[in-house]
């Protein structure tokens, strides 16, 4: 069967080499630089390619016109920058894939075969509004842009998974905006800052007489949240005992209130967050494996900053703009002598560090660029691996550096396992070993 694209970028360099590489490939590819002309290729087309940036044009408000008039043609687009607001956008079209520039010709060729075979089963609407701004110019963040999309498109449970400070609160309030439900109420409850024996009555509410002082019904956080999201964050903490009254209502949605006779349902969409590993917690036996398949119907893991430092000047510009507008002040950059000291840095606390530190800058610069940054570094951190390296050498006596390598190579499988919170899995298949040589290396078996 003949397989007929239409690919449309304005840049005649890319339009010529990816049409070039897909007709070596067996396709039949019509290239325009412009939606200009379209309509004419589209019912000869199997798959539409383009761009999300169009010079003055944009892809996405083109697929969405061709949706509203029920064109249903799968789409890929494609783009060269990682913008939330389109990824967003162009994922709730239904696209069947957003490649981001330069990518692999078995990438696309993979996803075209896969659009072509998906055929026309895409949403027709998507929402333009957004009240919250998330920043990332990273492969990682525009993964997790792509997921957040996804996940605006229906109402399966999100779990959402990354160290403290990353932002998972941020990413569940935008699933919720882009949703279907952003007109209802998003509800969050903070599972650790409830007290273990009230979680029943914060989340389900209870009756009049159901304990001393309860003289009127109460509505809990899951009733609050009607035709809305309801958010638990941190749902690690929660201790294993509640972890079965919380199972009931996820596979149901239905609940009783603290003492109450009457079961009560309600349509609300629900989104979890943890920073711990819960996969480690179930091996423990800490954690539900029943309740965690159940709440993981759609996974986004945040990745912590010091893996994705390409986000780190764009936060910055993006807090400093953020300070001046709360402070009232009128800091216009940051040195690159601060820059390059925000780069090396680990950033234990993610972006809510990033923007704490930027806030306190913004605030001691008062005017101008921000020549340093208020971080208490580590003597450690300033130091190179070789520094290092000769200061341990250095502390050891010659009858100790026979073990010294092994010592060593502990060290650096329990650094890998707090960077993975744990996960002797994980880490083991990142170092190429099994699971009880990693325990035997830790001298733990």
């Amino acid at each position: 069967m003949e397989k007929r694209l239409l690919l449309i970028d304005d840049d005649p360099t890319v339009l010529y080499s990816i049409k070039k590489v897909l007709t070596q490939r067996g396709f039949t590819v019509y290239a325009l630089e412009s939606p200009e002309g379209m309509e004419k290729y589209l019912d000869l087309s199997h798959v539409l390619i383009i761009d999300i940036r169009l010079g003055g044009q944009s892809g996405v408000d083109v697929v969405s016109h061709l949706r509203s008039k029920g064109i249903n043609i799968p789409v890929v687009f494609i783009t060269a920058y990682t913008d939330f607001d389109n990824i967003v956008k162009a994922s709730r079209l239904g696209s069947v894939e957003i490649l981001r520039k330069p990518f692999d010709v078995e990438d696309i060729v993979r996803t075209i075969e896969r659009a072509i075979n998906k055929g026309g089963e895409f949403l027709t609407t998507y929402r333009e509004e957004y009240e919250y701004e998330v920043v990332g110019v990273s492969t990682a963040m525009f993964e997790v842009f792509k997921k957040v999309g996804l996940a605006s498109t229906n109402d399966l449970n999100v779990l959402i998974t990354g160290e403290t400070g990353v932002g998972k609160d941020l990413i569940a309030k935008l699933i919720h905006l882009n949703s279907n439900r952003k007109d209802k109420p998003f509800v969050v409850i903070n599972c650790p800052s409830i007290p273990w024996d009230l979680f029943e009555i914060e989340l389900f509410g209870s009756v009049k007489g159901a304990y001393t002082g309860a003289t009127v019904d109460r509505k809990g956080k899951a009733e609050l949240a009607e035709g809305g999201t309801l958010f638990l964050n941190e749902i690690g903490d929660l201790p294993y005992k509640l972890q079965a009254k919380l199972l009931g209502f996820v596979e149901r949605k239905t609940f009783y209130p603290v003492g109450g006779a009457k079961e009560k349902r309600v349509d609300v969409r629900l989104i979890f967050a943890t920073n711990k590993n819960l996969k480690e917690l179930i091996s423990e036996g800490k954690f539900r494996e029943d309740l965690y398949h159940r709440m993981n119907q759609i996974e986004i893991y945040i990745p912590p900053l010091r893996e994705r430092k390409e986000d780190i000047p764009p936060l910055i510009n993006f807090f400093i703009n953020m300070a001046n507008k709360d402070l009232g002040l009128w800091v216009n950059g940051i040195s690159e002598k601060a820059l390059k000291t925000a780069l090396e840095y680990s950033w234990p606390g993610n972006v809510r560090e990033l923007k704490n530190v930027i806030y306190k800058a913004v605030l001691d610069t008062k005017v101008g660029i921000i020549e340093t940054l208020p971080l208490e570094i580590k003597e450690t951190e300033k130091l190179s691996l070789s520094d290092m390296l000769d200061a341990y050498i250095s502390s050891k006596k010659e009858e100790e550096l026979a073990t010294a390598l092994e010592e060593l190579e502990r060290i650096f499988i329990r650094k890998l396992l707090e960077r993975y919170g744990g996960n002797k899995s994980k880490v083991a298949e990142i170092l190429g070993i099994s699971r009880n040589t990693l325990n035997a290396k830790l001298r733990e078996v």
